[in-house]
């Protein structure tokens, strides 16, 4: 993999947001981009400040889906998710998030990466008005993403989100969840050095 191709992958995509979505372009503008390790980011991450990205996942997607994860994060943060979580579990906020986002970029003509959470029956819903309309089986899903909250040590989420995807943590999910639920202050970046990557 070459990481020279990724980063210019990545400009190549948010300028063509810039001249083709104005709006999501301008958003996407205002996230600097950093490479994370991939020991706690499996795919792309925001922490409300910055844009962090798994270097072979971006290298696998083609241009236009690059697109689509760009402005899904930006989305994140302009939407403040992160700020309007609350009392809610973690996860299955993130999942309501995604669901609301999700939809916004597909009617704006993005093409998505595999793997993203779509439900017709949200369209058109905020993600509070989503939260309550999930069930326990939100708690298996994954999101696209990884969203960083205050104090938030990324290789502790990354093992949390490996666990539940494999099923190892069967009725413990919810609790561990519950132990997160202070969410709710707009999130305070981490020392790059914890996260594997430097601005870009």
């Amino acid at each position: 993999m070459n990481r020279e191709a990724v980063e210019t992958k990545l400009a190549a995509a948010r300028t063509r947001l810039i001249l083709d979505k104005p709006f999501l372009g301008a958003l996407v503008l205002r996230l600097p981009m950093a490479e994370a390790d991939p020991k706690w980011c499996r795919t792309t991450a925001t922490d409300a400040r910055k844009f962090y990205y798994n270097a072979q996942y971006i290298d696998a997607l083609s241009p236009e889906q690059v697109q689509f994860v760009l402005a899904h994060e930006a989305l994140h943060c302009a939407l403040s998710h992160f700020a309007r979580r609350q009392h809610r579990l973690k996860h299955r906020w993130d999942v309501a998030c995604d669901y609301a986002i999700n939809p916004l970029l597909l009617a704006d003509g993005l093409t998505p990466p595999p793997g993203i959470l779509v439900e017709d029956s949200f369209e058109g819903m905020t993600a509070e008005e989503i939260y309550p309309c999930l069930d326990d089986n939100a708690d298996e899903q994954d999101t696209l993403d990884d969203h960083l909250y205050d104090n938030e040590d990324p290789d502790e989420g990354s093992r949390r989100n490996e666990q539940r995807r494999e099923g190892k943590e069967g009725g413990q999910s919810q609790e561990r969840d519950e132990e997160d639920e202070g969410g709710g202050a707009t999130p305070q970046a981490q020392p790059d050095e914890a996260r594997g990557g430097a601005s870009k």
